[in-house]
Order: structure tokens, then C-alpha cells, then sequence
């Protein structure tokens, strides 16, 4: 018999009707024969809490750590046990197990975790399903791959699960019992990604509160030709400015303000060239969460859950939790079918589709781009776009336009650069004209725009040529001051976290990380941000995100090896390097286990000089309010119940508690 297990449901719903399944049963479709297909949802098993080795670990205490497994082990959870049972029966009777689950590390994980544990020892085969429409599966049902071709995958699921388990069961109880000596009744949860991440925000929050804005000018002229005027910016000599090449002399501004006011000068350079623009790429989740904040203000997470939905619900776009802009030379063949199933889908957007050649060589088809996940596009099956959510239309248009414009033609432009030269001063603008719209005419904002910044200082310029007489007729100082880097948005932490080279400053970590490595994957993000909102460590001031006294507690108890983004980003390559063959899930755990216990043995040892430090200091603003008991005259602590806030004294003889009023 042949068992499909699928990640969910729904997914094994789509999975048996392309199958020809119809017949339902507890927990399976079946055929009555040759062909089962279940599910699980998600992960059903659990890791071992550390009192499931030992009921001794209960208690946390320094003395019990570090705490390192001999023997990894894993239990059913609870709301599970039914449907583990019915799949455990199933693959019991399983001449070939097809994994069906989502592909990526993640999906293989929950698949294999469950057939290690029932000691499976028959064939294994992979669907590689990108998309739940009909024409992908039945593809994927088509190019099934061999056990060997995606186990690695399971093995860096294991890595990531037991690399998390170990960072996040040590710290989280050390450094919890450390801030509990210092007085402090909070739990401190430590993560592989999530510190870092609070980490990125809290060193941008002291940066804006440590930054000094230095004065510096700048100066303007209005430039006469013959046939008209125009403004250009003064180009200061490098001894007058600071890195940034901004003035900060003023005196000498102000005299370069009189000489050149009402002179006489020459256009030096007058440089007129054509430019092509190709359009933007399509979706990876991150650039979709990007976009999506900028755009509409919308989280991480609300975009992953819309573009969940878009695949498994409306089969409107492909698997969303991808890392690549690019697409498979192999698709080059579906693009006409993908533009009929958007006008079937929706006829408002037959006119663009119309603009579009579908035979043109788009530069986002590029095999050496993607690995296991394409970019998010359009499927090839018609959806009911009336049934989407409004979040849900606004990303499926988004994520549709992109893919058209991929047929369109570059936008086109003419751009002059200009250098004006006056009393040994010197003087640059440009002016940029649009020829051709091309892929322009799919976007009405400038979210798409990549030269935004630089179109807003472009004006249309005259016919201007090199050697041309010109003169300055006015000129302008403006005072101006420097400014800190802003705090982080959605879109820019996400950014952040996925280039988080550029934020590593340890020589160590910059010489061995990618230019593209980041923090976390693609399916993590969303929920690494949620978490660290959720745990109290930061917070969202309207559109920005910021660090809470929480946050900077915890960063400031922590050594910098924990809260680096360089150490966690390059443990990330590590897994990568597990899933391509270069790496072993035996050597990279050993490894981890060997720098963990060295440095929670030096944590233990210089606790107390922790808690005397600026740690310390920073741990005290967490103290909770108190007031005196009205019994007894014990301290009151505010605590949060099921109904709410309420003042409990802390005397146990009295254990009074009180109305938050």
C-alpha cells in the first residue's frame, strides 16, 4: 500500500482528489487499496522538557547545568495521540511512504521525525509540492524524488530543533536564576534567533539616545543658461567635510556663497545618456513582508498568514515560505497558462495581461537562483478572488503585477548629469526623462519605485552642452543638522534580519558569513518577531518597533556571544551546510555542546560580579511596583489573574489580596 502523509488537512484533501480519493475515513482518505493519503498537523511530537529526562530538573538552579541529553527523546503530544496512532497504523502497513508535507526543512522534519519513531523501515519517496492547484500537484505526484535526495533536509531539522532546545533550556534558566539573586521575579527566555533579533533593536534604540547631531550646510545655487535656469548643489572640498562628505565649515561656505553669487561660470560637463530599468523581481516571503509594511502598514505575520492562505485555501499563488526571487527555466512554458487563469480569475486584469509578451526573456528565469522554492507567482488554476479578505486581494494583486511585469518591457529613460564650474567651485545635478514607461504602467505607487530617493531631486533640465556659459544668479545656505539611523520598522528589521552580514562587526563571524546570510529563514521571521513581542522584549510604537526596559535587560545580562547575530547567522550556515552534504548533524551538535558547556561553566563562576555590573542596574528598572499590605503592612505586588489585575500580599501569613482600583 502506498501512504501519502501530508503536513495538514487541507493539504491531504487537495492531495487525494488530484489522486481520485473520494472515500473519507477517520483520520485517512483511502481508495480501498492501492492508495491512502493522511495527515498530520503539524508537529506531533514534542521534545523532552528537561524534567522528562529527570523529574530532578524540575527546580531551576545553576547547579543542575548545563543540561545535554545523552539520548535525544521526543513524546506524542496530547491533542495529537489520536492522529498519531491512525498514521502509525497506516505506515505500519506502508509498502512506500510518500512524505507530501510541506518542502522545505521544516515539512521533512515533521514527516521523518514520525518515521524514525515507528522504526519505518521501507521505501521512502518525496512529493515536492511548490503549489496545491491541481496541474502542481499532479506534477509533483509525477517527479517524485528518491529518500537520499531530501533526508538531509531532516537532518538539519534535527540540528535546528536540538541547537534551539540546548541554547534555549541553559540560558533561559541561568540567566533567569541569576536576575531571581538580583530580585527579579521574571522569566528571561533565551533563544538562538530571538535574542539576537532584540539584540539588532536595543544597540539601534542606544545609538538614536547616544547620538549627537553635528551641524553642517548646505548650499544651493540657481544656475542661468541661455534658455532657462536650474539648481544644482555645491561640491565641497574634502577638508571642509565630514566621512559623509557634508560641509561642516560654515565660515568657508559663507564665503564661497559671496564669490559665487551673481558670477559668471561654465557648464564643465553636460552628459545626456539612455538608461534601461528591468523590472523588480517577484516574491520571496521576506520582500513580500517588505513590500506588504510599507505598503499597507501590515506585520510579518499578518502577511505570512495571508499568503498561507492565498496557497491552501484559494490556490491562488504558490508555496509562500520561499527564499528566492527567481523562477525555474522550466516555467517558461507556463506563463501563457498562468496569464488565462488570472483573467479567468478576475477580468479586470485581461488589459494589463494584454500589455505583457509572455515570449520575452525575463531575467527572473534563472535556475542557478533556486533551490527548493521558486519566487511566490500566480498559479495556473482559476481562484474566486471574491472569497479573499482584503489583506488577501491586496497581496494577491501585488504578487500578480510582479509576474506580469516580468513581460514587459524595461522602463526607459534619459538621464544628463550636469557640472557647472564657477570661481574654482563646483556645482552637480541631474535631470532625469522618462522615454518609456514599459512595466511602469502595472504600479500606481512608489513602493515599487527603486529610484524613488533620487527621483525626487531630479528636475527637467534644459538643453544644456559642455563649455556652455553660465551664471549663478542666486544662491542659498541652509543650515542643517545631522541624524541618527531611525529606529526599525517592520520592513527594515526584516531587511535587517535578512542581511544580517552587514550588522555583524566581529571579524571572526564577517570573514566566514555570506553576503546573504541571515537570521532566522524565510518561515521563521514572522514568528521570531511575534515572539519577542509577546515575551515583552519589544514593542511597536505605531509603525516603529522598539526595545522595552525587558529587552534591554536582557541584553545587558547576556554575553555578546549570546545577543550576536553574527555567532546564530553563522550556526544557520552550518544547517545549510548539513542539507548540501558538507557538514554532519553529529559533528555540528558535538560542537555546540562543547562551546555551551564551557561558557555556561563561566557564566556560573562570575554570576555575582553579573548582577554588581551594569546588568545589575538595568535588571532593577524590572522591579515591580509595590505598595504596603493594608492587613498587615507587607509588600503589595500587582498580578495579573484570569479576570484581570489584582494586589496580592507577598507574607504568606497574610496572603491578603486586593481590587486593582
Amino acid at each position: 500500500m502506498n501512504v501519502y502523509l501530508c503536513e495538514k488537512p487541507s493539504q491531504a484533501k487537495d492531495l487525494a482528489a488530484v489522486l481520485g480519493i473520494r472515500k473519507r475515513e477517520d483520520g485517512f482518505f483511502t481508495d480501498g487499496g492501492q492508495n491512502t493519503v493522511t495527515w498530520a498537523f503539524g508537529h506531533l511530537l514534542e521534545q523532552f522538557m528537561p524534567d522528562d529526562y529527570d523529574p530532578a530538573l524540575k527546580a531551576w538552579n545553576v547547579e543542575s547545568l548545563p543540561i545535554i541529553p545523552e539520548v535525544w527523546k521526543s513524546k506524542v503530544k496530547k491533542s495529537a495521540a489520536k492522529q498519531y496512532k491512525i498514521i502509525q497504523q497506516l505506515v505500519g502497513r506502508a509498502s512506500v511512504v510518500y512524505i507530501a508535507t510541506d518542502y522545505d526543512r521544516e515539512g521533512e522534519t515533521i514527516a521523518r521525525d514520525l518515521l524514525e519513531r515507528f522504526r519505518y523501515a521501507g521505501a521512502i519517496k518525496r512529493v515536492p509540492l511548490t503549489s496545491l492547484d491541481e496541474i502542481s500537484i499532479r506534477e509533483a505526484l509525477n517527479n517524485t524524488l528518491d529518500d537520499y535526495q531530501t533526508k538531509p533536509l531532516f537532518f538539519a531539522g534535527q540540528a535546528r530543533t536540538r541547537a534551539d532546545w540546548l541554547v534555549g533550556m541553559n540560558f533561559s534558566r541561568l540567566f533567569t536564576v541569576i536576575a531571581g539573586q538580583a530580585g527579579i521575579r521574571e522569566t528571561f527566555h533565551i533563544g538562538r534567533v530571538i535574542t539576537p533579533l532584540v539584540g539588532l533593536v536595543v544597540a539601534r534604540d542606544k545609538s538614536i539616545e547616544s547620538f549627537v547631531p553635528e551641524p553642517y550646510c548646505e548650499l544651493t545655487a540657481s544656475i542661468q543658461v541661455q534658455r532657462r535656469s536650474f539648481k544644482a548643489k555645491w561640491v565641497p572640498p574634502e577638508e571642509v567635510c565630514d566621512s559623509e562628505g557634508r560641509c561642516t565649515n560654515k565660515a568657508f561656505a559663507e564665503q564661497v556663497l559671496n564669490d559665487v553669487r551673481g558670477q559668471k561660470g561654465v557648464i564643465s560637463k553636460a552628459e545626456t545618456k539612455d538608461h534601461k530599468a528591468s523590472a523588480p523581481l517577484p516574491f520571496s516571503l521576506s520582500n513580500l513582508q517588505m513590500y506588504a509594511s510599507k505598503a499597507w502598514g501590515y506585520t510579518a505575520q499578518d502577511v505570512l498568514d495571508a499568503a498561507q492562505s492565498l496557497y491552501e485555501t484559494h490556490k491562488a499563488t504558490t508555496y509562500p515560505r520561499t527564499d528566492s526571487d527567481y523562477l525555474p527555466e522550466s516555467q517558461r512554458g507556463d506563463v501563457r497558462q498562468v496569464f488565462q487563469a488570472m483573467i479567468l480569475s478576475d477580468d479586470s486584469i485581461s488589459g494589463l495581461v494584454a500589455g505583457a509578451d509572455p515570449d520575452r526573456k525575463a531575467r527572473a528565469f534563472n535556475d542557478k537562483k533556486v533551490d527548493a522554492h521558486h519566487a511566490i507567482i500566480p498559479t495556473r488554476t482559476k481562484c474566486d478572488i471574491s472569497k479573499m479578505s482584503e489583506k488577501e486581494r491586496n497581496l494577491y494583486d501585488i504578487i500578480r503585477r510582479r509576474y506580469i511585469a516580468q513581460f514587459y518591457a524595461p522602463y526607459e529613460y534619459q538621464q544628463t548629469d550636469v557640472v557647472v564650474t564657477c570661481r574654482e567651485q563646483t556645482f552637480v545635478t541631474s535631470g532625469r526623462v522618462p522615454t518609456a514607461q514599459g512595466w511602469k504602467v502595472l504600479f500606481n505607487d512608489a513602493v515599487d519605485d527603486e529610484d524613488q530617493e533620487k527621483k525626487e531631486d531630479d528636475q527637467i533640465l534644459p538643453p544644456l552642452n559642455t563649455g556652455e556659459p553660465a551664471q549663478i544668479h542666486s544662491a542659498e545656505l541652509a543650515d542643517k543638522m545631522t541624524r541618527p539611523a531611525p529606529h526599525f520598522t517592520e520592513a527594515t528589521l526584516l531587511a535587517a534580519m535578512k542581511n544580517i552580514a552587514r550588522f555583524v562587526d566581529e571579524p571572526k563571524f564577517k570573514k566566514i558569513l555570506k553576503e546573504t546570510a541571515g537570521l532566522g529563514t524565510e518561515a521563521t521571521r514572522a514568528g521570531i518577531i511575534n515572539g519577542a513581542l509577546t515575551k515583552g522584549y519589544i514593542k511597536r510604537d505605531k509603525r516603529v518597533i522598539k526595545a522595552t526596559d525587558k529587552g534591554k535587560a536582557v541584553i545587558s545580562l547576556v554575553p555578546h556571544i549570546i545577543s550576536s547575530p553574527g555567532m546564530t547567522a553563522a550556526w544557520e550556515q552550518e544547517l545549510e551546510k548539513i542539507v548540501s552534504g558538507d557538514q554532519q548533524l553529529s559533528v555540528f551538535i558535538k560542537q555546540l555542546e562543547g562551546w555551551l558547556s564551557k561558557l555556561v561553566g563561566q557564566i556560573k563562576i562570575h554570576s555575582h560580579e553579573i548582577i554588581s555590573s551594569d546588568a545589575g542596574a538595568q535588571l532593577k528598572s524590572l522591579a515591580p511596583v509595590t505598595l504596603p499590605c493594608f492587613t498587615c503592612g507587607s509588600d503589595l505586588k500587582r498580578i495579573k489573574g484570569k479576570n484581570g489585575f489584582f494586589w496580592g500580599c507577598q507574607s504568606r501569613a497574610c496572603n491578603k489580596t486586593f481590587q486593582d482600583n
